[in-house]
């Protein structure tokens, strides 16, 4: 599993590793799935933009998959 965030956005999603792309001409970061594109923002338009990659340490599989929601400590 790893954690992926949108720096831009701070919009970030738990997905599994299981990606054979981007190929290097598209010019894009991530290939992920439709449906992590879309909780990242990136769905839409170009489908391009930069990505942080967190590989997650999860071997009892106690983190689920999905959007990460970050509450406002202010």
């Amino acid at each position: 599993k790893m954690l992926v965030v949108n720096p831009k956005t701070g919009q970030a999603v738990v997905a599994v590793i299981g990606d054979a792309g981007p190929a290097d001409w598209t010019g894009k970061h991530l290939g992920g799935s439709p449906e992590v594109m879309d909780m990242l923002g990136l769905a839409i338009g170009p489908r391009k933009g930069p990505v942080l990659y967190f590989f997650l340490d999860d071997p009892e599989d106690k983190v689920p998959l999905g959007p990460v929601r970050v509450k406002n400590q202010a």
